[in-house]
């Protein structure tokens, strides 16, 4: 039990950091929080229904979520190429 707390907080240590140090990872915590802080505002404004802010933030989030999926896939392709090299 103790051996596998330890692996559990190594691996959870790692992918804390390799989140925190990934490009892609903070560019969307940047923009959902900013887009999150624009929805608040738009709802204490009362300009127009929350529902039409939440779908609106809704296909948008759909949008960016693809693009930065492409952009982790791309990310993955270089570090994949990069780790074949290293074999060679």
């Amino acid at each position: 039990m103790f051996v596998r707390r330890i692996i559990d907080h190594i691996l959870n240590q790692v992918l804390v950091e390799g989140l925190a140090n990934s490009r892609w990872f903070q560019r969307f915590a940047v923009w959902s929080h900013n887009a999150m802080k624009e929805l608040q505002a738009k709802s204490k404004d009362h300009s127009g229904t929350l529902d039409t802010h939440v779908s609106s933030f809704m296909e948008i989030a759909k949008q960016k979520s693809a693009q930065l999926r492409q952009e982790f896939q791309e990310e993955l392709r270089k570090v994949q190429q990069q780790q074949q090299q290293m074999k060679r």
